[in-house]
């Protein structure tokens, strides 16, 4: 009867390699454990747009982990230590062999160059710092194209540039340059700048009498098309004169600046404020300025930017300068993580299964906006100022690609429309007149995909425009009637 004990005991006694491997998994543990804390302070460190809770999580669970491995290393006995790393080999090779198969037979999602080509349309794949070099090199003065946004950094100060006489916040870019945006049609949105850094040709400021002034974001300032194309560009066809000042980003304070800076000198019979369902969003950065607010509270301030443009370039060609070089790192990075992310280091970070389960680091979520009375308040003002040179004001309302991808519907598009209602400021409202009855909306977007408008997109709703000022009396001064 002692005999069989002893044999019994024997059989269940884990080998010696056994033990070792077990062992040698524990360590690891602890080890892997602890290059995941570091990982998650480095992250956490140099990626201050990613939510710091997720990189919190992760770390805590390291150390959580790094203990129950130091504990099993010491603790446990050895038969239950080789049972455990077997467990822990096989969910290995379950994830990993998961990974592996989602890694290599995952769906990827089309890119814009892929349906370009499908659709036989030429897209240049040049980087925009390529673009910029390849015109330099060519002797054209090129620059990146400078957004107001841009300036609002450090919403605790007065925000801008530093200037000789104090700060300055430009609202329009760099004077009489070719300035370089971005490519959703297959080209590169380029244009030769006016004389205050907006997109138009310097032409309309010659005989110093405008039919239209167009304030806005992207959409105004026409991203995605040639300068022939985008709304401007329709309505000088149709006979008006048109000067956009509109910049990519632009909320409503922002515009509100503009309109005080080079719409009031030039006194336009029209002006079109022009809204994108960001402008709120916008809005909730902008106020944070102090300087911009300024516009909303005091009547009679102003930079005086239409004096100072040669100051304005200086400081913006410096500016761009600075950031070119930046950009050069921002590249050489990206450069470094597309050879970092190739399939064995993606495989090795499980990040197709983090995805399936919603484990992957995404940046903080900018608050949704919501309905501000500022917004009335900027509306109401800059109505006023249009009346005070005997204006008129139009507010144009703008439908996104998700109104109709998806069906969600603007969450504040009530309340912009009533707001405008109540202060008596006509509508042009563009998802009606424009999106709603189109038997295909998706296709006023480049490729069917979210974006800008393209160029048909920009014809139907400076169409719409056009019809509806002549509708009310507005005669153009380059009417041939």
């Amino acid at each position: 009867m002692k005999s069989n004990s002893k044999e019994t005991n024997r059989i269940k006694e884990p080998s010696k390699f056994a033990i070792k491997f077990a062992n040698t998994l524990f360590v690891l543990g602890i080890l892997f454990s602890v290059l995941v804390m570091v990982y998650a302070v480095y992250e956490n460190i140099n990626h201050p747009e990613i939510s710091s809770t997720f990189y919190y999580l992760f770390f805590l669970f390291s150390v959580f982990t790094a203990i129950l491995f130091g504990f099993g290393l010491r603790r446990l006995r050895d038969e239950l230590k080789v049972n455990m790393s077997v467990m822990f080999v096989t969910i290995g090779i379950v994830f990993y062999g998961f990974e592996t198969y989602l890694e290599f037979f995952r769906e990827e999602p089309q890119s814009i160059k892929a349906i370009a080509e499908k659709m036989e349309v030429p897209f240049d794949t040049r980087t925009k710092m390529e673009v910029i070099e390849d015109l330099r090199n060519e002797s054209v003065e090129a620059y990146p194209n400078v957004h107001p946004l841009i300036l609002l950094q450090d919403s605790s100060t007065l925000s801008g540039l530093n200037a000789r006489g104090g700060k300055v916040f430009p609202l329009g870019g760099i004077s009489n340059k070719i300035l370089v945006q971005g490519n959703e049609c297959g080209y590169w949105m380029k244009y030769k700048s006016d004389r205050f850094g907006f997109h138009n040709f310097d032409s309309v400021y010659q005989n110093n009498k405008v039919d239209i002034l167009m304030t806005g974001d992207s959409f105004t300032e026409g991203w995605s098309v040639k300068s022939n194309e985008n709304i401007s560009a329709v309505l000088i066809e149709s006979g008006f004169n048109v000067v956009n000042i509109g910049k990519s980003g632009n909320g409503t304070l922002l515009q509100l600046a503009a309109l005080k800076e080079y719409a009031e000198p030039l006194k336009p019979k029209i002006v079109l404020w022009v809204y994108y369902i960001n402008d709120l969003r916008d809005l909730y950065r902008e106020v944070k300025s102090k300087m911009l607010i300024k516009y909303l509270n005091e009547n009679n301030f102003s930079q005086n930017l239409i004096a100072r443009q040669d100051e304005i370039d200086s400081l913006l060609v410096d500016y761009v300068e600075v950031e070119w070089e930046r950009e050069r790192k921002r590249e050489r990075e990206r450069e470094r993580k597309r050879i970092y992310n190739n399939p064995v280091i993606t495989i090795s970070k499980l990040t197709n299964l983090r995805k399936r389960i919603n484990l992957t680091p995404t940046p903080t979520p900018t608050p949704t906006p919501t309905p501000t009375p500022i917004f009335k308040e900027i509306m109401q003002k800059a109505k006023q100022m249009v009346s005070g040179w005997e204006g008129k004001m139009y507010f144009v309302y703008l439908p996104a690609y998700e109104q109709y991808s998806t069906g969600i519907e603007d969450v504040n598009r009530e309340f912009v429309l009533r707001t405008a209602t109540e202060l008596g400021i006509p509508i042009i409202d563009i998802h009606r007149e424009v999106f709603v009855p189109h038997t295909d909306p998706l296709s006023l977007f480049p490729f069917r995909r979210d974006g800008h408008y393209n160029a048909e997109g920009y014809r139907l709703v400076s169409e719409t425009i056009s019809k509806k000022l002549k509708a009310d009396g507005i005669i153009p001064l380059n009417s041939k009637n």
